[in-house]
């Protein structure tokens, strides 16, 4: 996960408007964009009767997230299905592509996930409108009592701020500490080079203690014994590595210890996230598009 604790990097500025900053975001937010247009164009350009695999797996998908828009948000609530899609897939992908090792999740800047959010507000707040009239949305704010309150003011305001932070703060928390587990490795990694390389001896011990702890663990059939030889013997292999000078200065534990977290914090939490903020985006919308009977009661 690339994510920068001082923010995004700032490529340059294009000089209209006061100066708009064109950064690591920006290019993410694009190359997601210009992914799932062409994605969305070459999946939906030669549809057939009889479909392939391919078409199946797509068709499956849009039904799979087309129910579920239906049983959030009603029946008279599924013309929302493209818009929550696009939502989830921009979410998801947009914390991807910090996997690629290039790229900074756009997901792990508040802009990006607080424009989600106040769009989301301009919709609630355009279909009430919509629905009760300027004066009978701006009467919601004076319920239960004659005046405008403040709690009802500072609720309009929180429900996309706190929409946005909760994105945002998984992303980019969890961007922070896999930062942080990078240094701490490279340290370590410093630490245990100078104790392997500082002759040929210790990295051969090591060597050959992990083959005869592999084979004794293969053989017995314990698993435990046999990985510690494994990571033995690697280690060993590498101090040999490090002595003979070919991978001088090379942070041998930061090979495949982060991947166990970026599993977490790409994967699992990226969708996690994207699917509360999708959840959280139609409970929002189908509060301000109730279904047809109900608008015919209230008018």
């Amino acid at each position: 996960m690339n994510v920068s604790v001082n923010g995004a990097y700032i490529y340059f500025t294009i000089p209209i408007f006061g100066g708009i900053p064109v950064t690591q975001t920006t290019l993410s937010l694009l190359l997601v964009t210009i992914f799932l247009s062409v994605t969305g164009y070459f999946l939906g350009k030669r549809l057939q009767k009889r479909p392939g695999k391919l078409q199946v797996l797509v068709e499956k998908a849009v039904t799979m997230l087309r129910t579920l828009v239906v049983e959030t948000m009603g029946e008279h609530n599924a013309y929302w299905t493209p818009f929550i899609g696009t939502l989830f897939l921009s979410s998801i992908c947009g914390s991807l592509i910090s996997m690629l090792g290039f790229f900074r999740s756009t997901t792990a800047d508040l802009s990006v996930t607080l424009t989600w959010a106040l769009m989301v507000s301009a919709i609630i707040w355009y279909n009430s409108i919509k629905r009760n009239g300027f004066l009978g949305w701006l009467k919601g704010f004076t319920e239960p009592v004659a005046v405008m309150t403040p709690m009802n003011l500072i609720s309009e305001v929180a429900q996309p701020v706190s929409m946005a932070f909760r994105h945002f703060g998984n992303v980019a928390g969890g961007g922070v500490i896999t930062s942080i587990l990078y240094t701490a490795l490279s340290v370590a990694s410093a630490a245990l080079i100078g104790v392997l390389s500082g002759t040929w001896a210790v990295p051969l011990i090591v060597l050959i203690l992990g083959g005869v702890l592999f084979f004794l663990g293969r053989h017995r059939g314990r698993t435990a014994l046999w990985i510690v030889g494994i990571v033995l013997a690697v280690l060993g292999a590498l101090g040999l590595l490090q002595y003979s000078g070919l991978l001088t200065g090379v942070p041998i534990l930061q090979f495949g210890i982060p991947a166990v977290l970026s599993l977490y914090f790409d994967l699992f939490s990226g969708f996690v996230q994207a699917f509360v903020f999708c959840l959280l985006s139609m409970v929002y919308i189908s509060g301000a598009c109730p279904p047809p009977e109900e608008k015919a009661s209230e008018s």
